[in-house]
This record gives C-alpha cells, structure tokens and sequence, in this order.
C-alpha cells in the first residue's frame, strides 16, 4: 500500500506534528513560570497573563484557520503553523523582558490554531465512523506532549540553561513535526467518507441556537478552571515547600490524564452519551480542586490533578464529535473555531490572570482560587446538559 495512501500512516504524520505546538503551550509555560518570575522580577498576576496571551493568540486564529483550510490545502497551513511555532520558540529564550514573552505566547498561541483545527477536520473525515477515538488520539498526543516534555523542559532548564531549553525545543520541533506536516493529506475523496446523516446547519444558523451559546460558557468556565493548573502547579508546589523536581509532578500527573483521558474520553464518546460524559469528569474535577487545599501530601495532590487533567482533557476530545453530531462537520472548523473564542478570549482571563490576581492580593490564598474554579467546574457540568442535536 502507497504510503500516503495508508490512513494509519498519515494519522502518524499528524500526531507527530501535533506534538510539539501541545508541549510549547500545556509544558513549557508551567516549567518556566517562576524563572520568569526571578529573571523579570514580576508577581503571579503577571505570569499568569502568559497563559491569557496564548489563548488569546490561539482565539485569534482558530476561526481564521477554518476559513483558510477551505481556500488552501489544509497540509500547508498545518506547515505554516507548525514551522512558525517552531520558530518562535527559539524567540521565548531570548526575550529580554516579560513584555517579550507575552508576545511570544500570543505568537505561539496563534499559530497553535493553524495545527489544530486542520488536523481535527481532516481526521474526522478520514475515520467517519470514529470521531471520538481519532479525536482522542490527536488530543492525546497534543495534550499529553507536555507530560513527556515537562519533565525534558526542567531538565534541560536545570542542567543547560533558559536559551539552550527553548533553542533545543525549536530545533527538535521543525526537524521532526515540521516535516510531518506535509505528509497530512486525505486519500482518495475525503468527501466521500464524511457522509453521513448529520445535521449541516449555517453559520448564521448555528449562531441564533442557545446549544451554541451553552458550549461557549462551558469552553470558558471549564476551560479557565483547567487551564489554569498549568500555571498554578509550579507556585502551588512551592507554597507548600517543594522544590522543582519534586512539585513537577503536579503538572506531569495533570498531563499524563490530560493526555491519557482524551483517548479514553473519546473511545466512551463514540459509544455513549457526550454530554454525560463531559458531566462526569468536571463533576470529578470539582470534587478535585474542592481537595486540592485541603492536603499537603504532594502524592495526594498529583492525584487530583490527575482528575482536573481528565477534564480538561475531555473537554477538548469530546467537545469536537458533540460540535459536529450537533451542528454538522461541513462549517466545522469555522463553529469549532467560534466556540473556541471563549477558550481563548475569557478563559485565559477567568483562569490564570484572575487566579493571579486573587493570590497577590490575599497573600497566596489557593483555597479561595480553587473553590472558584470548582464551582465553574459545577456550572458547566449543569450547562453541558443544555447542548442538544437539532431536530
């Protein structure tokens, strides 16, 4: 069998491509925080806006990705986002100031969005039958590169320095993902194998319906609630007395089911309900940042992270076959991309800028942080029950 005709081989290809874009912004954020914070000498509200600023990048350009994955081939704007990432990464190790990697991470964020949408649309039409499995694996790999590259990232920062990490993670990422991006296509007619009795509505259309408005506040309530551990587990760690090799298994334990749970997530969803599943895990992750405060062991407190990684990363996995079963897969990049705004516009607000507020101004108080984020965890597994097919 021709190699680019082997659907497997090409799933390959995208996975490996995908990789580094999910460790540059779920990894190397988390390692990095609190050398930002004593290379530029600023607070935790400060380095929380870093993750506010790829998200924000990453709003910017999801929609703008599903709209040009329909003029061009959609294996050239995966290139152009996975070489462009790769680039930019060696900019973070130089910034000379925090202003500087706020533009990186906005960057990188951006750019992100190249590599995601595209390689969600193509691979839902290639495995029609699987969307929830494929999609598990691509978000497995994406989310789950940052629990393999973590530990790689403080490493490399430990023994090598701030500018050889990021200098080696642009070269390893345009050597092995860059190239791969070319090799992403759909053999034979894609068109054809995306045939199905789904709803195909418009955009204009998809815009008046209140499941779209109910996905879109539980992308930005959970999305803020999970998003925001990245950030959190370094400082976190440190309050409670443990130095870098020891709290970095807060943030491997929220990738390692980050990415672990996106596959299980999306094998269930191809079976059972979407919206019971996603109920279930933030309901799991509420009860987890509910704890989290309430123990110091750092065993205990890598466990429940472990459940917010789980539904952090079942929100990404199971939301992309529920926007499709619910809206169509013709505009999915497009409404994908608009119900990722509030990911990328209030998620990073709600999240890890206003969590770094709150701890300046009460003295490190991670109880009063991780109760918000359990009652946004709470919320959206009351919303999501809202997000209904249209007959």
């Amino acid at each position: 069998m021709p190699l680019l005709s082997n659907k497997k081989i090409i799933l390959f290809f995208g996975c490996l491509t995908i990789f580094f874009p999910g460790a540059f912004v779920f990894g190397f954020p988390g390692v990095m925080a609190l050398e930002w914070q004593a290379l530029f000498h600023v607070n935790k509200a400060q380095i929380g806006r870093v993750m506010f600023f790829i998200l924000a990048g990453t709003g910017c350009s999801m929609y703008l990705a599903g709209k040009l994955q329909e003029k061009i081939a959609p294996r050239m704007v995966i290139f152009t986002g996975s070489f462009a990432c790769s680039l930019v990464m060696a900019f973070a190790g130089h910034a000379a100031s925090i202003g500087q990697v706020y533009l990186w991470a906005f960057t990188e964020g951006f750019f992100c969005g190249f590599v995601y949408i595209p390689c969600l649309t193509i691979f839902q039409r290639m495995f029609p039958e699987n969307k929830g499995f494929i999609t598990g694996i691509l978000n497995l790999t994406f989310g789950g590169s940052a629990a393999v590259m973590s530990p790689v990232f403080t490493y490399l920062l430990v023994s090598k320095g701030y500018v050889f990490t990021s200098d080696f993670a642009a070269l390893i990422s345009i050597i092995l993902g860059t190239s791969s991006a070319l090799f992403i296509r759909i053999p034979g007619n894609g068109k054809d194998q995306a045939k199905q009795q789904l709803p195909n509505l418009s955009l204009k259309k998809t815009l008046r319906l209140s499941s779209f408005w109910f996905l879109w506040c539980v992308w930005a309530l959970s999305g803020a609630a999970g998003i925001s551990l990245i950030v959190l587990s370094s400082s976190f760690g440190k309050h409670l007395g443990y130095g870098i090799t020891q709290y970095v298994y807060i943030l491997t334990g929220f990738n390692v089911l980050n990415g672990i749970g996106r596959l299980i997530c999306g094998r269930l969803s191809d079976r059972y309900s979407k919206r019971k599943i996603l109920k279930t895990v933030f309901l799991l992750a509420a009860f987890a940042y509910l704890l989290m405060p309430m123990t110091g062991n750092l065993y205990i407190i890598s466990f429940l992270a472990c459940l917010i990684g789980l539904a952090f990363g079942g929100l990404f996995t199971v939301s992309a076959p529920l926007v499709t079963e619910v809206f169509g897969l013709d505009n999915f990049g497009k409404i994908f991309g608009l119900v990722f705004t509030a990911y990328g516009f209030f998620a990073g607000f709600l999240g890890p800028w206003l969590s770094g507020i709150i701890l300046d101004a009460t003295g490190s108080n991670f109880r009063i942080v991780f109760t918000l984020f359990a009652v946004f965890y709470l919320i959206s597994s009351v919303l999501i029950l809202r997000v209904k097919k249209q007959s």
